[in-house]
């Protein structure tokens, strides 16, 4: 071999190694979906090319110890290269007819394994066919094959620029294989031409789909963006006035948008409606069924008179509307005038009441079972009396559950020290302290720590 065809060797081998590298690169590190061809393509490439340098740079004096080490690491390296070369092959191809796909993967691995095991008996190691041999029969074999049995690949993008690679790069591979065997020509010559053809049209097909999945993700963003803002629109604009009463009210979600909810259906002078919702799961599906679910509980609960007949309509209307769908929710009905209020829960954390007078908090755990999961399912209502200074919670389980790097809960440790240490400040100060002490709590290794929704309503009775 020339020293211009060695310089060619080296330099196309240490390009086809660094496409390699990067293509793994950005395999692991894409946020957006992960392509295999990249995979696949670089445990191909890296190793081909590195075999490629070996070849073109290393010049041992013949039929010493070191050429024989520098044939069996470069036969080793080639071995190693092709599987994910097969791999590739077939994510374009398919499994085809009865798997033929898998049974040439696996005669090519017996026959290198066969290969290995000479490698380790015999001295002339470059006298040992290459099991890619095998490959250069078998491939278009399944072809011919595949092609009589009706076998048709799967519809893919760019499917003329894929296989015109692949083929390029077979020929390229084959002429080389037989011109070793037949002519004992062990110079590789036209399979790295073959390799470049290859990469070019994997990398314009990935190119491709990069944009695409780019493009997706930025359109995607988009529609998250609106629905969080179609959400957020359908929050109560302001807190309501009841004499007597101040209310606060903090909406945290762990995702764009959320499967919490809560509003105020009435309210007057004297008299006030709370509902605090929580729909199973995260995401677009819980938003959307908590959407239809605000719009249920605000159109019913003008002609109801009872929380408990909210509750049951909205459990109807889960179980008939989007069957499968489970939520919490909790409703409650405040009289400022009386300091009488009455709630109805549907598997719901329980409301919790600071009693002022004598500095205690009240469960108010009388509850029932979660909406969507029984038609007809009854629900009750529960009176409860509170006084001038008391202070009431409503909350999603978001807040109480959030769990620090010890794992210990919220709402067993810190939730009953913040009510007393901050029972003279005002609903809204209380609502800020809350929300952030909630979320200093679950940080962890000083990053966000959040794992659910949190949605609370802060109620100043009195």
């Amino acid at each position: 071999m020339s020293l211009r065809d060695e310089l060619l060797l080296a330099m196309s081998g240490s390009a086809i190694f660094t496409v390699g590298l990067l293509s793994l690169c950005a395999y692991f590190a894409s946020v957006l979906v992960r392509e295999r061809i990249l995979l696949w393509f670089g445990l191909f490439a890296a190793p081909y090319g590195l075999a490629l340098v070996l070849h073109s740079t290393l010049n041992p004096v013949p039929d010493s110890p070191a050429e024989l080490l520098l044939i069996v690491l470069r036969r080793l390296i080639g071995l190693a290269a092709i599987v994910p070369a097969l791999l590739l092959f077939h994510e374009f191809y398919g499994k085809g007819w009865r798997l033929s796909s898998k049974w040439v993967t696996w005669i090519y691995v017996l026959a290198a394994v066969y290969v290995l095991v000479l490698l380790g008996m015999r001295e002339r190691a470059y006298a040992i066919p290459s099991p890619g041999m095998a490959l250069v029969i078998l491939v278009p074999l399944e072809l011919v094959v595949d092609r009589i049995a009706g076998y048709r690949p799967p519809p893919i993008q760019h499917r003329p620029v894929i296989f015109a690679g692949l083929a390029v790069f077979f020929l390229t591979f084959a002429y080389d294989h037989i011109s070793q065997l037949w002519l004992g020509n062990m110079r590789t010559t036209l399979e790295p031409l073959g390799f470049v053809i290859l990469t070019i049209c994997l990398g314009y097909v990935v190119s491709r789909r990069v944009a695409a999945n780019q493009a997706e993700w930025i359109y995607m963003a988009d529609e998250m963006r609106a629905a969080r803002r179609i959400q957020a629109a359908l929050l109560p604009p302001s807190m309501p006035s009841s004499a007597g009463v101040s209310v606060s009210a903090r909406y945290a979600p762990v995702t764009a948008v959320a499967g919490d909810f809560y509003g105020f259906p009435r309210s007057g002078h004297q008299w006030m409606d709370i509902i605090v919702a929580d729909v199973v799961g995260h995401g677009v599906p819980a938003a959307l069924v908590a959407s239809m679910v605000k719009v249920s509980v605000f159109s019913v609960s003008q002609d109801r008179t009872c929380p408990h007949e909210s509750i049951a309509v909205l459990n109807t209307v889960l179980c008939e509307q989007v069957s499968g769908q489970y939520a919490t929710a909790v409703y409650m009905s405040l009289r400022g005038d009386l300091g009488v209020g009455w709630y109805s829960s549907a598997g719901h954390p329980p409301p919790l009441l600071w009693r002022r007078r004598s500095q205690t908090l009240e469960s108010l755990d009388e509850g029932g079972l979660l909406l969507g999961v029984r038609k007809g399912e009854p629900f009750t209502a529960k009176q409860f009396q509170f006084e001038q200074g008391d202070r009431l919670l409503v909350y999603s389980d978001g807040l109480t559950e959030a769990e620090n790097a010890a794992g210990l809960s919220f709402g067993d440790l810190r939730l009953p020290e913040l009510f007393a240490s901050q029972q003279s400040c005002t609903a809204e100060k209380f609502a800020d302290s809350l929300l952030q002490d909630v979320l200093a709590w679950s940080e962890k290794d000083s990053g966000p720590g959040q794992t659910d929704d949190i949605t609370f309503v802060v109620v100043d009775l009195g």
